[in-house]
């Protein structure tokens, strides 16, 4: 910071009540050559007039601006000319730490200015402090707005606080956020004014039945145990598993290894590919529960060894995503089909390294079905889809080979030939041979 650079003293009033306010908030208030609040609502600003100190307030933006991201953009641009002309100037909110004009003064901040913060007590302080009396353990407790729920997920391995609830159609939202997760007899504790830090056990479905809401309205969700709930999160499941893996847990989960789960994953995976293929959402939902149990459980055996955690198995999932997908994460465009599937392959080239085309073929999985697995295998070493008019002519070609000698071996060519044509016409021959059997199965129960 240079010595004539101009400072913005950003100075938290606490949620509502002038005896909230901190004597370091109160001090760069009125040493400041010029004091700016967000706005008069609020009960330090009749503290302030009682005292004679002069401020500013940023209430006119509200019936100027026509939503809330025009609001904070012209907030910031108002504080940055007001302070570009006096060298110390002190916007003062009720917490600096989730308040958006705040953000938006940060990021459109220019070189010749700098912030300084005098942090207070926030909502989520006297919320805490209210739950207290009622047993809560409020240890690592999150905060949230309720205007920004839409970026999070519940937790429940920790309490966690909402605030800014100021109607109830936004206490509905907050409500159906924390149903993702919780039960709707949850006991939760509401904060009609969290400033006053007095606070209600409600039932999480009451939550948007209460008599008043304001932007001092707030909700404080304890922590509960995965097994007193009904809903779990991925590190619940982990959990879940980790102790069935532990000393005292599950005979069968501790003796497994990743030997004796390989037989369960394919299992797994085919049953999970079948509810897909029958379109029954619970049936999906429970199927995909048990190939990420497979998941879960073989992370746990690659933990206890020091090979790798789910986290590397995470991580190395979302990393492929996203340097598959450069067009979406990065700067790439793609303009069709084709592009697409050129920039895909780059990322996978890029992934593997330099292969041959023997090691490209030798890297698909041997446990794949056969079709899927000969399928893709043609694919590679063609390093393209195949031309349809020559698929159709290989096939006959294996066809009339058939015909002269029936053995395995031009069984096999066929099977392959209707392979190369099924990728070339861009049908997954596997899917096609499974929707087959599947239809000659239903006909033969009509029949019957």
């Amino acid at each position: 910071m240079t010595m004539n650079q101009h400072i913005i003293t950003l100075a938290a009033l606490g949620p509502d009540d002038a005896g909230q306010l901190t004597f370091a908030a109160y001090d760069a208030m009125t040493g400041a050559q010029k004091l700016v609040l967000r706005t008069q609502k609020h009960g330090v600003a009749a503290m302030l007039r009682a005292r004679g100190i002069a401020f500013d307030t940023l209430d006119a933006l509200y019936e100027q601006c026509e939503d809330f991201d025009e609001l904070c953009a012209r907030a910031a641009r108002r504080l940055i000319e007001l302070a570009e002309q006096t060298p110390s100037l002190c916007y003062a909110v009720s917490d600096p730490a989730s308040d958006a004009t705040v953000r938006a003064l940060r990021a459109m901040l220019p070189q010749t200015l700098s912030l300084r913060v005098v942090g207070g007590l926030s909502l989520a302080d006297c919320a805490a402090a209210a739950a207290i009396c009622w047993g809560v353990n409020t240890e690592n407790l999150r905060t949230l707005t309720a205007l920004s729920l839409e970026d999070f997920r519940p937790e429940a391995d920790s309490p966690q606080v909402i605030t800014e609830i100021d109607n109830r159609c936004l206490a509905g939202d907050v409500k159906l956020w924390l149903g993702d997760l919780f039960d709707d007899e949850t006991t939760v504790y509401f904060l009609e004014n969290a400033s006053c830090a007095q606070a209600r056990p409600i039932a999480l479905c009451e939550l948007d039945r209460q008599p008043h809401y304001d932007h001092r309205t707030a909700v404080l969700v304890p922590a509960v145990s995965v097994f007193a709930r009904s809903r779990a999160t991925y590190e619940d499941f982990v959990r879940v598993v980790r102790r069935l893996r532990a000393p005292g847990g599950c005979p069968w989960d501790r003796a497994q290894t990743f030997h004796t789960l390989t037989q369960y994953m394919v299992e797994e995976a085919c049953e999970a590919a079948e509810a897909m293929e029958q379109g029954q959402p619970d049936k999906i939902a429970d199927e995909l529960g048990d190939v990420l149990f497979q998941v879960v459980l073989n992370s746990c055996i690659g933990a206890e060894h020091r090979d790798f955690t789910d986290r590397d198995v995470t991580s190395m999932a979302a990393h492929k995503m996203i340097t598959r997908h450069a067009y979406v994460f990065g700067g790439e465009t793609v303009d069709n089909a084709g592009e697409l599937n050129a920039l895909w392959e780059k990322a996978k080239k890029k992934e593997r390294g330099e292969q041959t085309a023997l090691e490209r073929v030798r890297d698909v999985a041997v446990s794949l079905p056969a079709l899927s697995r000969t399928q893709k295998c043609l694919r590679r070493m063609a390093q393209a889809k195949a031309d349809q008019d020559s698929a159709r002519a290989a096939l006959r070609e294996t066809m009339q080979a058939l015909e002269k000698n029936p053995d395995e071996a031009h069984i096999a060519g066929v099977l392959m030939a209707l392979c190369a044509l099924s990728d070339a016409v861009g049908v997954d021959a596997e899917t096609a041979l499974r929707t087959g059997l599947e239809r000659r199965i239903r006909r033969l129960e009509e029949e019957a």
